[in-house]
């Protein structure tokens, strides 16, 4: 799964990649945006910001792998 994020003032995004989870089972749908917790988002932000990506500068959309704890 992967979010991209940006700046609501800045142009640059990241693409923030979390490993795969477990495999639906039987059809069911896969995850949805709104069921992703806010504090995971918020710490996979941080990880990407402190790997280098700067929502401010100018530049092609970087990529993130974090763990499935968002570090």
């Amino acid at each position: 799964m992967a979010i991209a994020v940006r700046h609501k003032e800045a142009q640059r995004e990241a693409v923030v990649e979390f490993p795969p989870g477990p495999q639906p089972k039987y059809g069911a749908p896969q995850l949805k945006p709104s069921q992703i917790a806010p504090e995971l988002v918020a710490k996979a932000i941080t990880s990407a910001i402190a790997a280098g990506w700067d929502p401010l500068s100018r530049g092609k959309t970087v990529a993130i792998v974090v763990d499935a704890s968002g570090g």
